[in-house]
């Protein structure tokens, strides 16, 4: 699950960084109740799983909550742009059309509407 994997590397990153506190924004609720309730050992993303525990256990501060993906669609954005690439290592030296549209919509104020089950 890429969002899980998103998580440790985020949460790796930062803590490199010597970050002391950091709130942690994830589109998957699958995946904060992961990481705030643990999952079965027989589970094949456990051992990701116990990595992320091993980063909230150390001197810091983490905060992590659910946040639908309209709320977070640069990151949904990107993360869908980079099946287009190849792999490896890739440096941008501008914006992406598809983060202009986002960043206009942002300064915009413009809002999109959610369908939800009552």
């Amino acid at each position: 699950m890429a969002e899980l994997w998103g998580v440790y590397y985020g949460m790796y990153t930062e803590l490199e960084k010597r970050v002391t506190r950091l709130k942690l924004e994830v589109d998957s609720e699958m995946v904060v109740g992961f990481i705030r309730t643990g999952i079965g050992e027989a589970h094949p993303l456990s051992f990701l799983v116990r990595l992320c525990y091993g980063f909230l256990v150390k001197d810091w501060t983490v905060r992590i909550c659910h946040v639908y993906r309209e709320a977070n669609s640069l990151a949904d954005v990107l993360a869908n742009y980079v099946f287009s690439l190849l792999l490896g290592v890739h440096i941008f030296f501008s914006v992406l059309l598809c983060v202009k549209t986002i960043m206009r919509d942002d300064v915009d104020g413009t809002t999109f509407p959610r369908q939800v089950r009552v």
